[in-house]
């Protein structure tokens, strides 16, 4: 059964009639994967392993997942034109034919610099760029002329041109061998360009007798090629192309077209060749695929139906380990580390086979798989030799459809039988030695279509039907009594299951999974949802003494022992919830079929292996049924129309983890940049904190064989898995330094070192430390204002109690005290001498009336409603009216604009008032004036009182300086002012008080 296969797929007819062997898994890409069109034109691949793709609607980056598209800007956006070449130069630079357009061009900010024609030139038979090892940029004009990229200059010129060609020579293409030379293919023939001494050597003139050059009549030369074994290839036409090879060893040349030809009358052109790094060469062009076969000597036409396309334009080797195609019908990838996988899909033009079931028969060292199907019955195939005769297998079916409908099929080697498990009860039993065949239904299976057969050691057959029930059968012949029905469940049994330790595992599709003792048919336990992820199980697998895996929606890791069940799911690495089969290979390692692929699932370590779809079996059909472990070790599944058959030892096991690359960096989806552009920013502003990483491995067939793991160092606590996607989302980041890290995993938890890009975002003003710390001095000068204010405020109350104490005390009390000697003395002259007694109560009187009037100056200084100097001068007016009304004295007021507006404080009020009324008073009382003139005056900050009066006056340096006086002095002094009195006799009196405000 071991054997080394060359193919990847069969795909065979009925009885194997025909077959077409596919040499490579291919991965296409086309406009539903994201390429922009199918029209690929040419395509690259830049240092950092990035995929560059130019066709007929612009630009894109491939990095193995997702095509990202990129404008082209003059630095103006250009509309969308088609991109035909894409060179890389020594330095990395990336030079681009844009339309009609040459230039160089720089990704990260999609800026391209054209290089324009120095004159106009005839270009109507196409074109072509190339480069030399010196980094030389050359544009050929087909059967025309060769330009060269000046760039010192900055245009594209014939003059001064690093290669010489003969004069009138129409070049094609040009080749740079290993020693330096350049081979010019022209209309006119060969010609070769020694830059050593500057000499042209063609066939008229050898000196250095290049024998390709004495080929005779070479001309529509469209290339040639020294490959490494050094044997020259020339691609020509005359009048029909030919491509012909010379060994120089050999000296002979031959015709290779005719290999080149496809089984079809296609027109075909082999224009283009690539070398692999191996020597392997390969020729392509229009309908063209072909490899050289060095040990033939010959090109093998590659003929694939899942490769199609009428051209190709461009192909390039791939470290990967691959080719990459740019043809009319998309992109391809021709995987080289392609598997050896027997796979054979059956002709369903006549109606589906549904394969349900596939088991091993080994019968005297002959070895055969059969194949039940539900529908066409039994299939018996050999690998090596293929499809074998089974209709002796139907001797003496009944004449009923369920006969052909197979559900399961068990190898019997005990007996050396083969049992059937079909539809409506209908079992089929083979003898392998007689050949035999029996159908019967028996009674004990009620009818009911037999879902599942397994066996114990002691060769009793157990089977699970569609109706619940569970029978034993037991003896040496086919016979009523040898069936016994043990037990019945509820619901369908999809799968049973003889343990190793002899006990029988029941799935059912309702009530989880039930333990039976073999001999008595008791139940010993009963895994339901409380326990299991369902109570739906459709498969069981036993995978060693203590651990059992059980699935459809889920997986379920189930310790018999511990009792310890574990749920796996999509998000912990499976390819798929739904779970199809599930099988052992020989080193333990489980294999769980998916409608989505295969997942290689490591039970000592919880880990998955996903074949991704990079990967020749995420193209395996969806719909498996059923698998088995096969005596070589290899492993067999079936799905309705196919089976495939693989060494599951092939693939390598935890491969070493490649770093990641950080693909693209999107600000509020927005490029910015990637891990291999030096100038991506790093530095952002605090509302610039939605940011999207895209990471990958830019290995094509790598990418999908590790776990991604990522971080943001500043953000996240913990490595968080890439589970289904290969991006990471940061939304409303905080102001802070950042690092963003990814780094790849294997099955054994394996890391690689991860890729890191470093980057800030700054805080806001409102987010800085020192913008906080203002606020937090503002506040605090906030609080310590209120304290002053409410500090002032219980000050100036304090001070107004004092003030009040003290006038209260000064006038009130010592009137009072006055007042009460006056009374004691008044008592006492009383009866004496009234006259003296009626002098005293006078002035108690008057001291009552100026104690009344003091209090109500007092009373009326305090009142809020009187803080304006407009009622400060009413209150004067009133006042000074009274007092000199009775005196027959004519009061005459001024008052200023601006005096109105004044705000003054409570104290200053009551002084400023006081002052006037001492002043109005003395007036009244010593001046003998007739009249009287007041005013108010502000000039320039400067408040200004003057009472005048017009009576007798007084001499001042005779003045006796009283109370009255000085308490005005005082309080003007209070007032921070000056007063200042004017008089001499017969001229009258002026005070003068100045304030400043």
């Amino acid at each position: 059964m071991q054997r080394k296969l060359l193919s990847l797929f069969l795909f065979l007819q009925v009885l194997f009639a025909s077959a077409e062997t596919k040499r490579f898994y291919v991965t296409r890409f086309g406009s539903g994967e994201g390429l922009a069109t199918n029209q690929v034109l040419t395509i690259a691949k830049d240092r950092h392993n990035y995929l560059w793709i130019g066709s007929s609607n612009g630009l894109q980056r491939f990095d193995g997942r997702k095509f990202m598209t990129y404008q082209i800007r003059t630095p103006e956006a250009q509309p969308s034109k088609p991109i035909s070449e894409i060179l890389l130069d020594h330095q990395g630079m990336m030079w681009l034919r844009v339309g009609d357009d040459y230039g160089s061009y720089i990704p990260e900010k999609q800026l391209f610099t054209n290089y324009p024609f120095e004159k106009k030139e005839n270009r109507s038979q196409g074109e072509s760029f190339w480069s030399d090892s010196k980094g030389n940029l050359f544009v050929i004009l087909n059967n025309n002329k060769l330009l060269w990229i000046d760039q010192k200059q900055g245009k594209i010129t014939d003059q001064n041109l690093p290669i010489k060609i003969p004069d009138g020579w129409r070049p094609r293409a040009i080749f740079e061998d290993n020693k330096g030379h350049y081979w010019v293919s022209s209309i006119e023939g060969i010609s070769v360009f020694d830059p050593k001494n500057s000499e042209v050597y063609t066939k008229d003139h050898n000196p250095q007798g290049l024998e390709v050059l004495n080929y005779p009549n070479l001309s529509y030369v469209f290339n040639v090629y020294e490959d490494s074994r050094g044997i020259y290839w020339i691609n020509y036409w005359g009048p029909e192309e030919k491509l012909l090879s010379y060994d120089p060893e050999t000296k002979v040349w031959k015709n290779h077209k005719s290999e080149l030809s496809a089984p079809t009358t296609n027109y075909q052109e082999s224009f283009g060749n690539l070398e692999l790094p191996n020597g392997d060469l390969w020729r392509y062009g229009i309908q063209t695929l072909a490899d050289y076969d060095p040990i033939a000597k010959r090109f093998k036409p590659l003929v694939q139906s899942d490769i199609r396309f009428d051209k190709i334009s461009k192909m390039i080797w791939d470290e990967a380990g691959g080719l990459w195609l740019a043809t009319d019908n998309g992109l391809y990838f021709l995987h080289f580390d392609t598997p050896d996988v027997f796979f054979l899909e059956e002709d369903s033009a006549e109606g589906n086979y549904e394969y349900q079931a596939v088991e091993e028969v080994i019968y005297k060292g002959d070895t055969s798989l059969w194949l039940g199907s539900w529908g066409k019955g039994l299939n018996i195939i050999k690998l090596a030799t293929g499809r074998q005769d089974s209709r002796w297998t139907y001797k003496g079916a009944p004449n009923a459809f369920e006969s052909l409908q197979v559900w399961d099929i068990h190898h019997d080697k005990k007996r050396n039988w083969v049992w059937v498990a079909l539809q409506h009860g209908l079992l089929q039993v083979i003898d392998l030695e007689s050949k035999a065949v029996r159908f019967t239904y028996p009674e004990a299976i009620g009818g009911s279509t037999i879902r599942t057969i397994a066996q114990d050691k002691e060769g009793n057959v157990w089977f699970g039907t569609q109706n619940g029930t569970i029978v034993r059968y037991e003896g040496e012949e086919i016979s009523e009594r040898g069936f016994h029905k043990i037990r019945k469940f509820s619901g369908r049994i999809p799968k049973i299951l003889v343990s190793k330790d002899q006990k029988l595992w029941v799935s059912t599709n309702n009530e989880g999974v039930y333990v039976l003792d073999l001999e008595r048919g008791e139940i010993l336990k009963n895994l339901n949802d409380s326990i299991l992820s369902s109570n739906e199980i459709q498969s069981i697998h036993q995978v060693n003494d203590s651990i059992f895996v059980f699935g459809h929606q889920l997986l379920n890791k189930y310790n018999s022992k511990s009792g310890k069940n574990e749920i796996f799911s999509f998000s912990d690495g499976l390819v798929s919830n739904r779970i199809l089969h599930i099988q052992s290979e020989p080193n333990g390692l489980i294999w769980i079929y998916t409608p989505d692929g295969l997942s290689r699932f490591d039970i000592s370590n919880n880990t998955f292996y996903s074949f991704g779809r990079n990967h020749f079996f995420s193209k395996i059909p969806s719909d498996g049924h059923s698998g088995t472990l096969l005596s070589t070790g290899e492993l067999a599944f079936v799905s309705s129309n196919s089976f495939m058959v693989f060494d599951p030892r092939q693939f390598e096991r935890n491969l070493t983890p490649a770093q990641p690359a950080i693909t693209s960096i999107e600000l509020f989806g927005t490029y910015i940049g990637d891990g291999s552009v030096a100038a991506t920013r790093t530095d952002f502003l605090s509302h610039e904190n939605s940011l999207r990483f895209d990471f990958n491995i830019l290995n094509f067939n790598l990418q999908d064989r590790f776990s991604y793991f990522y971080r943001l160092v500043g953000a996240d606590p913990v490595w968080r898995e890439a589970k289904g996607s290969f991006e990471a989302v940061y939304s409303l980041l905080p102001p802070g330094d950042y690092s963003f890290e990814v780094k790849s995993a294997n099955e054994s938890g394996e890391s690689s070192s991860p890729a890191v890009y470093r980057f800030s975002i700054k805080p806001s003003l409102i987010q800085t430390w020192w913008f906080k710390l203002a606020l937090v001095l503002l506040f605090l000068a906030i609080v310590y204002i209120i304290y002053r204010l409410r500090l002032n405020r219980i000050l100036a109350v304090v001070k107004i109690r004092n003030q009040l104490a003290r006038d209260l005390h000064d006038d009130m009390g010592s009137t009072l005290s006055t007042i009460n000697i006056l009374s004691s003395m008044a008592k006492t002259k009383i009866g004496v001498d009234p006259a003296k007694s009626s002098e005293y109560i006078s002035k108690i009187s008057e001291n009552s009336q100026r104690m009344m009037d003091a209090m109500d100056d007092i009373v009326w200084s305090i009142k809020p409603q009187n803080d304006t100097m407009e009622r400060l001068i009413a209150r004067m007016r009133e006042f000074a009216t009274e007092v000199l009304e009775s005196k027959d004295i004519l009061l005459n007021i001024e008052i200023g604009e601006r005096v109105l507006d004044m705000k003054l404080e409570m104290d200053a009020r009551r002084d400023l008032f006081l002052i006037f009324k001492e002043g109005i008073n003395n007036a009244a009382k010593y001046s003998k004036a007739t009249r009287l003139y007041v005013s108010f005056t502000l000039d320039k900050n400067v408040f200004n009182l003057k009472i005048k009066d017009y009576g007798i006056g007084f001499d001042s340096e005779s003045l006796e300086r009283g109370n009255g006086l000085e308490n005005m002095e005082k309080r003007a002094r209070n007032l921070k002012g000056t007063l200042t009195i004017h008089s001499s006799p017969g001229e009258g009196t002026t005070l003068d008080l100045k304030i400043p405000h």
